[in-house]
């Protein structure tokens, strides 16, 4: 947002939110401002706001916000002090913006009638060394040229000279005879003319260039004792959680990979998260510990949600190990299919311990099969276990799962295991292609490069090849390491690179996370091919859709979640013969009834068969009186039957669950006036 479309925002707010703004404008940070001057409406800003003080808190929990109390009140002592001599409100002041930061100074001297000299006044505080302040130090404000506005006084930038009043000439380049001039009109203001450091003297009495990074100090002080990454992402996780929970936002560590699998021959999205905090709770039964991640993944193109889930994953650890868990965390991982296309990738995770959240978004591509080869990105790992069993899990080929930490950080002496990915390769590149792969250590001292090359025809021929390989099996040195990845063909031409950086760490007893993950039976995908259908028809690509809806009911024709949405999708596409047949599997289960009546009389719609859709609309309105698509279908059914006041009774009662259609508010107008109830 530019500093135009800023102002511009400013002026709209209403007066409780404009001078909420004002009143933080200098301890907060500029992330914060920018995205409440991003929010859209007046529940988002007040969301915004009790975080933003929740953040501040000092005694969480208690009734009192001392912070928000202390920062209240100096907004209304210098708008009331500060505003005199000034044409601006108090907080804009010079002293109003120092007085905010800092608040009341432990000491004042004033110097406003001495002979030669500009009115001044020098503020003394004590400093927080943590923040990077002197343990104590002074501020001078004066009014030059007999204004009367108090200005900020910089000792390295206005230097003694404009502290001076002379009708002649000084010589500036004289530290001593200004500082000299200075003390015989006002002693105490001598010291303060040349330093921000009480008795800190520089060289020949020059004004100590340190004050520049004092004064950047202070003004970043007030942003350094709160982690600002919750306002970063405020915008896309505030529609998840609860006011009192947006103060537990975790930052984590993260990764997102795209694979594919020949098997399916579409595309995986692999997601792995690592928060950097874990609360656990205790199982008395059990005798364990545990949390519980709830973790939510959308999938958005544009403005449109393509795919979204939720997910639950439940942790127990043995008292013996929750130090360990404490103290090296977990990594979530999971996957999805995905269609292809390009993407905002978003992922919130809450664990119902602590209530505490992390989110990321990531822009990620999916690429379509059978178009040019190229490569994956590569996956590092620090071990790779064979997992026998017909499952399916994030980063596994065939018989062995690679274990990934998000952090990419290895032991001393580690050999880290790779997965490459090798897509859309044809028989010729495969028998004479090759993958060549530069390890690279990045410390000066001892220089470490290495050279690997794989014939791509020594594994099996499979157009979507995934290859586990080890590197480093001598061990590698603590380094940080650079690994580049190339596809060549038998002309030695580059057809795509793509890189990975990891670190070695310097010890040996180094401790990994501990995983958790869901995994898939192999033996029957169905589920798989329900997801991308699911896909296809959010973004309107209907033909797909119904063939891989298809393919998922005749892997498992007992799936009626599935064989629902796929009947809808038939009447969709006017397929109703077909609907009429397939519906009947829908009466297997008493849960499906209502929609096995509401299929059928959308169908029977389609076929202009008013009567026996009325028939089947009706006993789906029997089960389920309260929703919109069986009302206004109710509707348009009495109106092709001319039954004009039933059918208005129809559209009035599915305005009355959902008032916002107005399509259907235009047509009980027309129906109102073509009976002459106008």
């Amino acid at each position: 947002m530019s500093a135009r479309e800023k102002r511009k925002v400013y002026k709209a707010l209403d007066y409780e939110h404009k001078r909420w703004y004002d009143m933080i404008t200098h301890i907060a940070s500029s992330q914060e401002k920018n995205v409440f001057l991003a929010l859209k409406n007046n529940k988002d800003r007040n969301i915004f706001i009790n975080t933003f003080w929740m953040m501040r808190d000092p005694t969480p929990g208690t009734p009192m916000n001392e912070r928000k109390k202390k920062i209240e009140k100096r907004f209304a002592y210098v708008n009331k002090e500060f505003k005199k001599g000034s044409s601006k409100p108090g907080w804009m002041t010079d002293m109003g913006k120092f007085y905010m930061i800092l608040g009341k100074p432990n000491n004042i001297d004033r110097y406003d009638n001495k002979r030669g000299l500009y009115p001044a006044q020098v503020w003394y505080y004590h400093g927080d060394r943590k923040l990077g302040l002197p343990s104590y130090f002074n501020i001078t404000f004066f009014k030059p040229r007999n204004t009367t506005e108090w200005k900020l006084y910089n000792p390295a930038i206005d230097g003694p000279q404009s502290l001076i009043i002379t009708g002649e000439p000084i010589d500036i380049d004289d530290q001593m005879a200004l500082f000299q001039k200075i003390k015989e009109s006002a002693p105490g203001l001598a010291m303060p003319a040349v330093t921000m450091i009480p008795n800190e003297f520089s060289p020949g009495l020059k004004p100590n260039l340190r004050t520049n990074v004092i004064l950047s100090n202070i003004y970043e002080s007030p942003k350094k004792q709160i982690n600002v990454s919750y306002a970063s992402n405020f915008l896309n996780y505030k529609g998840y959680v609860n006011v009192e929970d947006s103060v537990n936002f975790i930052e984590n560590t993260s990764l997102v990979s795209v694979t594919r699998y020949e098997r399916f021959r579409f595309n995986f999205v692999n997601i792995s998260i690592k928060p950097k905090k874990i609360s656990v709770g205790y199982n008395d039964e059990r005798d364990e510990y545990f949390f519980n991640f709830e973790l939510t993944v959308s999938l958005k193109k544009g403005e449109i949600f393509v795919y979204q889930y939720t997910k639950n994953f439940e942790f127990y650890v043995d008292p013996d190990k929750v130090d360990s868990l404490r103290g090296n965390g977990v990594v979530i991982h999971d996957s999805f299919p995905a269609i292809p296309g390009n993407y905002t990738l978003m992922v919130f995770a809450k664990n119902s311990i602590g209530k505490e959240f992390t989110y990321f978004d990531k822009k990620i591509k999916i690429t379509p099969q059978g178009t040019n080869p190229y490569l994956a990105k590569p996956i590092l790992g620090y071990n790779a276990d064979i997992q026998p069993g017909n499952f399916f899990y994030p980063y596994k080929v065939k018989e062995k799962k690679l274990s990934v930490d998000t952090e990419n950080t290895f032991k001393l002496q580690a050999a880290p295991s790779l997965l490459i990915g090798v897509y859309n390769l044809d028989k010729e590149l495969w028998e004479n292609g090759r993958l060549e792969l530069n390890l690279s250590g990045l410390s000066e001292r001892d220089k470490y490069n290495k050279k690997y090359k794989l014939q791509l025809k020594d594994y099996d021929f499979k157009e979507n090849l995934n290859i586990l390989y080890r590197l480093g099996e001598e061990g590698l040195y603590a380094d940080y390491y650079e690994l580049n990845v190339k596809l060549i063909n038998e002309l030695g031409i580059i057809l795509d690179s793509k890189g990975a950086e990891f670190t070695v760490s310097p010890f040996k007893n180094f401790a990994y996370p501990m995983e958790t993950f869901k995994k898939s039976r192999l033996d029957n995908p169905y589920y798989f091919y329900y997801i991308v259908g699911n896909q296809y028809e959010n973004i309107g690509n209907l033909e797909n859709a119904e063939k891989y809806y298809e393919r998922c009911i005749e892997n498992n024709p007992e799936f009626l979640e599935g064989s629902a949405r796929f009947l809808n999708l038939l009447n969709r596409r006017k397929k109703y013969t077909k609907v009429l047949v397939e519906a009947e599997n829908l009466k297997k289960d008493s849960n499906y009834v209502f929609e096995y009546h509401l299929v059928r009389g959308t169908a029977l719609y389609g076929m202009k068969d008013y009567e026996k859709a009325l028939k089947a609309l009706v006993k789906a309105n029997e089960e389920y009186d309260s929703d919109v698509r069986v009302l206004n279908l109710l509707g348009f059914t009495f109106l092709n039957l001319n039954d004009y006041k039933e059918a208005l009774k129809a559209f009035d009662a599915s305005l009355g669950v959902n008032n916002s259609q107005p399509f259907i508010k235009k047509t009980i107008e027309q129906v109102k006036e073509k009976i002459g109830l106008k």
